[in-house]
């Protein structure tokens, strides 16, 4: 089986560049940018399947390149390829002689571009990248990059189950003297459904970012209670969303937990569908899914939000 940590994207707008862009892209005055997010994942969709065709460099954001490649034919907005990272190795063979050769160690990521899904499944696999999030950062990146012209760029966040919050409570049984929530300006209905619709209206009315911070009485913790339907709300838009929870424990002066914070989901997939993937096997008619509808069935069947 291989796990895959899972990871949102939201597309978000550049409304006025800074003077680099402005320099590298002179016409970008020219370019509608709600024009551009109505149709952003068309947008991505040009881009990925051209990378199908053609790889694009891809490279995290201090510019350090990064080898990929997608090992199956693009199908209905989802992609499937690997990441590598890209290390020279010297042996020894048995007359005492050294060769350096490329080491392309590599893990699989799935891109589920879909309308309604904006998802990302990335392989945990220690001897290519030590964590999922520096594959995360090498796509945002690189989206970022191929998106600027049309004044676009993508962010990415790992979705942590909401138990992450409620196991934190237990650890502190003199609870908190402040939580302060942040939701970020998303462009996904299936998350943005599961919080209370004042939250979503609040969003819309500002067109922003949102935070909500919540501080008890001096010498006091605020009230949590998990039976209390917009608290859960909150926790719950939180956690998929992959937004960070911020909160201050009582009796440790200037200790402030991320709650999140390294934290994701993990979901697992057989391991022989992507060899399937790759030799282009199919399923006797009418006797179960091809490996790519298994794929597609894995992006699709989760949950919004998670509890474990």
């Amino acid at each position: 089986m291989s796990g895959f940590a899972i990871y949102n994207y939201n597309f978000l707008r550049i409304i006025r560049p800074n003077e680099e862009y402005q320099l590298e892209f002179p016409d970008w005055v020219k370019v509608n940018v709600q024009e551009s997010f109505e149709n952003r994942q068309q947008l991505l969709e040009e881009l990925l399947l051209a990378d199908f065709e053609k790889p694009f460099p891809f490279e995290n954001a201090r510019k350090k390149p990064y080898w990929h490649k997608q090992i199956v034919k693009p199908q209905d907005n989802v992609y499937v390829m690997r990441v590598a990272n890209v290390t020279n190795v010297t042996i020894t063979d048995e007359h005492l002689m050294s060769q350096k050769y490329a080491d392309y160690r590599n893990c699989l990521v799935i891109i589920d571009n879909r309308p309604g899904i904006q998802r990302i499944a990335i392989e945990r696999k220690s001897t290519a990248f030590s964590h999922t999030k520096t594959v995360a950062n090498i796509l945002e990146a690189s989206f970022c990059k191929l998106l600027k012209s049309k004044l676009l760029k993508v962010e990415l966040s790992a979705v942590y189950s909401s138990n992450v919050f409620w196991d934190m409570l237990k650890k502190y049984p003199n609870g908190f003297s402040k939580v302060t929530f942040h939701f970020p300006h998303l462009n996904l209905d299936r998350l943005t459904k599961v919080m209370d619709k004042y939250l979503k209206t609040a969003r819309e009315d500002w067109d922003s970012d949102l935070d909500f911070t919540f501080g008890a009485n001096e010498g006091g913790a605020v009230k949590i209670d998990p039976e209390n339907s917009r608290q859960t709300a909150l926790i719950a838009g939180a956690s998929g969303a992959g937004a960070w929870i911020k909160m201050l424990p009582n009796g440790e002066k200037g200790k402030a937990i991320l709650c999140g914070k390294n934290q994701f989901v993990v979901r697992e997939l057989d391991s022989e569908v992507f060899n399937n993937l790759v030799i282009g096997a199919q399923p006797i008619p009418g006797m179960g899914q091809s490996a790519m509808d298994k794929v597609k069935s894995f992006m699709k069947d989760m949950p919004d939000t998670f509890t474990h």
